[in-house]
């Protein structure tokens, strides 16, 4: 007798396509706003970069120069060759979508990971992470530092939701790295990286505890990397002329706080940031309890913990810096990607927990504040966007600077910088560079073509590799998990077999895993299913046809079926019985693919 399984539940080859099509919507429109409303010249502050980008100043001082309270390392790295490159102020918004939108599709391959199949409510990752109210960061290259401050961090809660005592050594390994990354990209990155340097510590400790002294002398080195920087950092460091001194009113830093906090679900959480910021800073803390009491070994809470604390500690930073300015000075469209970690840490942990609701409620408040993010992003760039029409006019017409800077930045968004523009649009005209190019340009440069080409095809490389790595992690972790609690799902076999009644005329009394389980691809229903050699004891049914049966007490070869599911195995009793798991495969081959071991 032989049982084909099937399974209940929902389809995810399903769900998964509607959450790869809604990213590639969400990667699209980022891209289509940045080359619809982002030009080829600077916006606010990038007017200060102007002289070392087109080589008035020297590279290598620039990378370490102050940049009001910052120093980004970091980002002036990657994005000096790049505009060296492309000679196109549009690299860095280009970049930053590009990099968002990969952490927005590694993240929904995480999640499925974690609970062991994807679900609607990751559309959360590409809904935050590439919404238009980040219309600030997207349109100004140099806010490249935010977007790889929010990768970093976020790979930060991702190597501490795994760590273990057992792994204390390699995830300290990878925290340091990052954390020190971290603090390249800026002041805020020094913030966060300090209690990520104390959770370093703390894994040391553990490592020097099981004897290892000399790794533990290793990831000490790791914990002080970042504060060593922070000393450096601070050297030759001058406070910006025009900001003010840190607030000392605690109401105004509370409330700059807790809006730099709310802006982690966009601009377009403005008017209701009060809400937003007291449901997260709750979340923080249900998050916490919940990963403590889940398990006695606490060294991911702690790590989580300290991420998200460095997070927390960076809008403290903007409420003290910025609370003297006014109590509206946290509600920047680009303060969102600095707090974002705060959602994405938290949805993570509780997918992680297997809980569906917490994650479905965050995603809910997501798309209530999507329309308001969408557009406020639209306003705001189309402003920006007729300015910069306006001025690529002028300088197609040949217009001295001082009449273009006179003209148009006294009330409009580069007001402020109109000292840097007198210098640099000389600068931009000499180097023949986008809209300052000698006569101008009317029509569109190869960079126009190369950029979106470039980033369109990375990411759909990166999908492929992030996708693939995905699907061969969570094969390895569902084949570990079944070689560990395979006694416990011997006992689950029985009682949904017995349940469901079949055979026919006969009990189940038990049965006992004989071999190595086979994992397989489901194609028919998707996820993970896998394949388990058998032998089932029965028990006639008093009165029934088989009671008298000679053969019916006889044990049974048969292969059971199991699905992985929210992080566990499940299974409704159904078996392929006189069929070994090859066999099984072999007899449905249509349904069935086996996955090798390190492969998807």
């Amino acid at each position: 007798m032989s049982q084909t399984y099937s399974d209940g539940g929902p389809a995810t080859s399903r769900v998964r396509g509607l959450l790869l099509l809604t990213w590639a919507a969400f990667t699209l429109a980022a891209v289509g706003f940045v080359v619809t409303f982002g030009t080829n010249a600077p916006y606010a502050d990038e007017w200060e970069f102007v002289p070392a980008l087109v080589g008035d100043e020297p590279a290598l001082p620039w990378v370490w120069k102050q940049h009001n309270e910052h120093r980004m390392v970091l980002s002036r790295l990657v994005y000096y060759p790049l505009f060296q490159l492309t000679r196109d102020f549009r690299t860095g918004m280009l970049l930053q979508v590009a990099l968002l939108s990969a952490l927005a599709l590694g993240l929904m391959s995480l999640a499925a990971r974690l609970r062991g199949r994807p679900v609607l409510a990751d559309v959360f990752f590409p809904v935050t992470l590439l919404h238009l109210g980040h219309w600030e960061n997207f349109i100004m290259g140099y806010q490249l530092c935010f977007a790889l401050f929010t990768v970093l961090v976020t790979g930060l809660v991702v190597v501490a939701l795994r760590a273990t005592r057992e792994s204390a050594f390699p995830s300290g390994v990878q925290a340091g790295a990052l954390g020190f990354l971290v603090a390249l990209t800026g002041g805020s990155g020094l913030v966060a990286a300090v209690p990520v340097s104390a959770w370093v510590a703390y894994l040391a400790v553990l490592v020097a505890r099981r004897g290892g002294h000399l790794r533990a002398l290793v990831l000490t080195g790791f914990a002080l990397l970042p504060l060593l920087y922070t000393g450096v950092y601070f050297v030759g460091y001058e406070k910006p002329p025009h900001h003010p001194p840190l607030s000392r009113d605690p109401v105004a830093v509370a409330m700059v706080t807790g809006e730099v906090i709310a802006m982690a679900f966009g601009i377009g959480a403005s008017g209701v940031w009060p809400a937003a910021a007291v449901a997260i800073l709750g979340l923080l803390v249900a998050t916490t309890i919940l990963m403590w009491r889940r398990s006695g070994d606490h060294t991911a809470t702690v790590g989580v913990a300290a991420v998200l604390l460095g997070v927390c500690g960076v809008a403290l930073a903007i409420g003290l810096g910025r609370g003297s300015m006014g109590t509206d000075m946290g509600l920047w469209s680009r303060y969102s990607l600095l707090t974002w970690p705060l959602l994405g840490g938290v949805y993570l942990a509780w997918a992680a927990a297997g809980r569906k609701w917490v994650p479905l409620l965050i995603c809910t408040a997501a798309a209530f504040v999507f329309p308001a993010n969408l557009g406020t992003g639209m306003l705001m760039g189309a402003n920006v966007h007729e300015h910069y029409v306006r001025l690529t006019f002028a300088a197609t017409a040949g217009a001295p600077a001082e009449l273009i800077v006179e003209q148009l930045f006294p009330d409009g968004p580069n007001a402020g910088q109109i000292e840097r523009a007198l210098a640099g649009i000389p600068l931009l005209r000499a180097a023949n560079v986008g809209i300052f190019a000698t006569g101008g340009r009317t029509g569109p440069s190869w960079g126009d073509w190369l950029l979106p080409a470039l980033a369109v095809g990375l990411l759909v490389l990166g999908a492929r590799w992030v996708w693939r790595f995905g699907r061969a992690v969570a094969a390895e972790r569902a084949r570990e998990l079944f070689r560990l609690q395979h006694e416990r799902y011997e006992e689950q076999l029985v009682a949904a077999a017995g349940a469901a009644g079949t055979p026919r005329g006969l009990t189940w009394v038990r049965s006992r895993i004989t071999g190595d389980a086979v994992l397989v691809r489901d194609l028919v229903h998707g996820g993970i299913a896998a394949l388990v050699p058998v032998v089932v004891e029965f028990e006639p049914v008093p009165g029934s046809d088989m009671e008298n049966h000679a053969l019916a007490r006889e044990p049974r070869p048969a292969t059971a079926v199991f699905a992985f599911d929210r992080g566990t195995w499940t299974t409704s009793g159904r078996v392929v019985f006189n069929h070994t798991p090859d066999q099984t495969v072999a007899a449905f081959a249509k349904q069935f693919r086996v996955i090798p071991h390190g492969q998807h």
